[in-house]
């Protein structure tokens, strides 16, 4: 009965602390550009709207769902594949688009403006584009075109309740008949777009519009040219600028973003679970509620989303809960998910309470564990931190953050490492560091979950990162290496270089074993190509034997 009671007040709780701070919480899922979709309870709209959320923002192109005939009839020719595949594609967003309103969320997709059909764009592309040979909203054609998209998504997806529209990024991979590109670059480019979208969407039409400043460091960065913009725009009260919390991509090493705060018009802050795709995207434990709620305790200003609660031009958040990158590694047990996105969803919802407060509600009221199970867990999970981050990164020094993203070991170049004389730092630094992975397996051993495929995740997937950070720390032995031969002529040491290549040998034939030996283990990372980052680790490999035959 007491129990009962506990969580009846949490409820209520939560209930009251979020009506009266933060009233607006969405949820994403991420889907791969190019990729079969994630099959995962958070694209269920009935399952996130149980959890409290109120819109969903599906990755559903639905920008891809429209003909153009609302504008000018038979753009796009009658009785043809380009056609027939957008008419598919519209019956298909309708479809989820009931889904989401049939399970009370709001309806907002995630929506790249200004990418059209390939009828459109042969038709109309000199028209819209610069002397750059850009697409540019300063072009009067591609205003036009503008405001009929928008007036042929709201009429043919009534189901709507508003747009997210990212503007940094475009992505054609799953548009097969359409083409387009980033909408607005430019302060005065900015201010025509965001101006168009405010009076179609939230004037004309009372729908909400979210306009996402991610970019590659220009607005969602730079607090001098997102207020330039901002204040050529004038609020209102559906218009919402959504800001990553980062400033920089969702990367750890990087202060809190500067734009959060700032200006007069309403904000809702991104969050992503799986931090930018580059610390395993929850396939091995990687607890970021503490570092995301607190603040990173790398950082020299450490701030964190705690530190929102005064700002009252915050009005909520947007949690990104899968994908955020390009690949995988892809399994079939959300533990680690679960585990983060309760904890930063809660908190979000009852923003009085403590992060660690949090935790051990979940651990205890939702994983059942007593409370010798929750405090190994609790430690494993903090001793994640800096098992990941340091496994693949340094305090010691700035270095490039997107050698290990999604399933893809590269070659880093550590050239300054020896240039500074730190070889010896940055791998004492690496092997202390796994010493928190061989503590968080033994205690992975330890955590008495109820649910035993739970168990058999959280053992596995432990096992998974620590032979994965094992094997980093090979990388950067091999790495330093070859920066000693390139910096400084210094002819590679074989002995140490065939211990290095036996011990990254021996630990991937141990990871090949572990996939083999269970079937919840995350698919492995690939060291022999890489897409989207760096060249593969391979390459770096090949070089060092030729190295050492030509020594």
């Amino acid at each position: 009965m007491k129990k009962i009671v506990y969580i009846l007040c949490l409820l209520m709780t939560s209930t009251l602390w979020s009506q009266s701070r933060y009233n607006i919480l969405l949820n994403m899922v991420h889907h791969n550009p190019g990729e079969p979709q994630f099959l995962s309870r958070y694209t269920d709209p009935n399952f996130i709207s149980g959890l409290g959320y109120m819109g969903q923002v599906p990755k559903i192109e639905v920008q891809c769902g429209l003909t153009y005939d609302k504008w000018k009839t038979d753009i796009i020719p009658q009785r043809s594949e380009e056609r027939f595949w957008i008419e598919r594609h519209a019956a298909s967003v309708r479809m989820y688009l009931k889904r989401v309103k049939d399970a009370g969320l709001e309806a907002l997709p995630f929506t790249d403006m200004l990418v059209v059909p390939k009828s459109v764009m042969e038709k109309y592309g000199d028209e819209m584009k610069n002397e750059k040979g850009q697409i540019s909203i300063l072009r009067p054609m591609t205003q036009e075109i503008l405001r009929a998209q928008i007036d042929e998504l709201f009429w043919r997806f009534p189901n709507l309740d508003g747009l997210v529209i990212r503007h940094g990024e475009t992505y054609l991979h799953d548009a097969p008949f359409h083409k387009g590109e980033s909408p607005a670059r430019s302060v005065e480019e900015h201010v025509l777009f965001l101006n168009i979208l405010r009076e179609e969407i939230c004037v004309k039409r009372n729908k909400k519009l979210y306009y996402r400043t991610w970019d590659f460091e220009n607005l969602h960065v730079r607090p001098d040219m997102y207020i330039s913009v901002m204040n050529s725009v004038q609020v209102h009260p559906n218009l919402y600028i959504s800001i990553k919390h980062v400033n920089y991509d969702f990367n750890r090493g990087y202060p809190f973003n500067k734009t959060i705060g700032i200006g007069e018009h309403n904000q809702i802050v991104e969050v992503s679970i799986n931090q930018a795709g580059c610390y395993g995207k929850n396939a091995h434990p990687y607890y970021i509620g503490k570092g995301v709620i607190e603040g990173w305790n790398d950082l020299d200003e450490k701030k964190g989303i705690r530190d929102l609660y005064d700002t009252s031009i915050v009005k909520g958040f947007w949690l990104w809960t899968w994908g955020d990158g390009w690949y995988g590694p892809y399994f079939d047990n959300e533990f680690w998910v679960n585990l983060n996105e309760y904890v930063i969803r809660t908190y979000i919802n009852s923003p009085q309470r403590k992060e660690e407060e949090i935790f051990y509600d979940y651990a205890k009221n939702v994983l059942h564990l007593d409370r010798t199970s929750a405090e190994y867990l609790r430690r494993l999970c903090l001793l994640s931190e800096d098992a990941v981050f340091l496994g693949q990164d340094t305090k010691l020094l700035k270095r490039n953050v997107w050698w290990i993203r999604d399933q893809f070991l590269t070659g880093i170049n550590l050239n300054e490492v020896v240039e500074k004389g730190m070889e010896n730092l940055i791998l004492e630094e690496k092997r202390n560091n796994l010493k928190r992975w061989y503590e968080m397996e033994s205690l992975a051993k330890k955590i008495r979950l109820p649910n035993l495929e739970d168990k058999e995740f959280v053992e596995v997937s432990t096992i998974y990162g620590r032979i994965k950070y094992e094997l980093a720390f090979q990388i950067w032995r091999i790495q330093i290496l070859l920066a000693q031969y390139d910096v400084r002529g210094i002819k590679i040491d074989s002995m140490e270089a065939k211990d290095a290549i036996h011990d990254y040998e021996q630990l991937w034939n141990s990871w090949e074993d572990l996939k083999k030996t269970y079937p919840c283990c995350p698919t492995l990372y690939e060291d022999w190509r890489a897409v989207n980052v760096a060249p593969p680790f391979q390459e770096s490999l090949s070089r060092l034997k030729s190295l050492m035959t030509k020594d």
